[in-house]
């Protein structure tokens, strides 16, 4: 399935019903299995997935190394600190800046969701080590959301704009949620822009090959700047180790 086969109108239907329910019986573990697919739709424009060594980082449960063995029959390793009740068996417990694995062994590195929960000290190196062991030619897939857009705050959205004491304030009074820390960083979250994002990749050395609005496929918008910022809720970087 290639990028440009995407159905849209089936996406934007799967968007709407994974917003409203993804937090309802399996639903949650539905739609990372969707974006799994997705996933492969896209990396699929550049190079072939079948059969390849890919290492997933953060990959919590192992959906979407689940997805790619099933798919592609790709050799995959799922890679989280707290993987819980993982459904790949194929899960180590890990760090993404000290990925527990030799130099140069993966086709593919996908780190999906994961650099805004790494403490902003820390993000580099984990980028440095997604490098470190990717084969050379290989690729990774680094998805980012973006601060400035009223999604990213995950539980704190949309009020994460605001000074932390406000949104957690309004989160308890409209939504009814329970935080409690005291910081963004007690309750995981830590900004990640597409500038900072940007200066990251080229200090790790990959080189960008393209970047993609995963949610409303509209692709253009991460190529202007400001924009990219605030109106594509997550931009996937496909980057290559040449």
């Amino acid at each position: 399935m290639k990028d440009s086969k995407l159905n849209l109108f089936g996406h934007y239907l799967n968007l709407a019903f994974f917003f409203f329910y993804r937090f309802k019986g399996n639903n949650y573990a539905t739609m990372r299995e969707y974006f799994a697919k997705v996933l492969i739709s896209e990396v699929e424009n550049f190079f072939p997935l079948y059969g390849k060594k890919v290492l997933d980082v953060g990959g919590a449960r192992g959906e979407f190394c689940q997805v790619l063995a099933q798919k592609r029959s790709c050799d995959a390793i799922n890679l989280d600190p707290n993987p819980g009740k993982y459904i790949w068996k194929n899960t180590y417990m890990g760090v993404a800046d000290k990925i527990p694995f030799g130099n140069n062994e993966f086709d593919l590195v996908i780190c999906r969701g994961v650099l805004e929960h790494i403490p902003t000290e820390k993000q580099q190196q984990s980028l440095n080590e997604m490098f470190r062991v990717t084969k050379k030619g290989g690729y990774s897939y680094i998805l980012v959301p973006m601060w400035f857009n009223l999604k990213a705050g995950h539980h704190l959205a949309p009020f994460h704009l605001l000074p932390f004491e406000s949104a957690k304030f309004l989160r308890r009074m409209i939504f009814r949620n329970k935080i409690c820390g005291n910081s963004f960083a007690d309750e995981n979250l830590y900004k990640t822009t597409f500038s900072k994002t940007l200066r990251m990749i080229s200090e790790s050395k990959f080189k960008v090959i393209t970047t993609k609005d995963t949610h409303f496929r509209l692709h253009f918008l991460t190529k202007i700047p400001l924009l990219r910022e605030v109106l594509v809720p997550d931009v996937a970087f496909i980057l290559k180790k040449e």
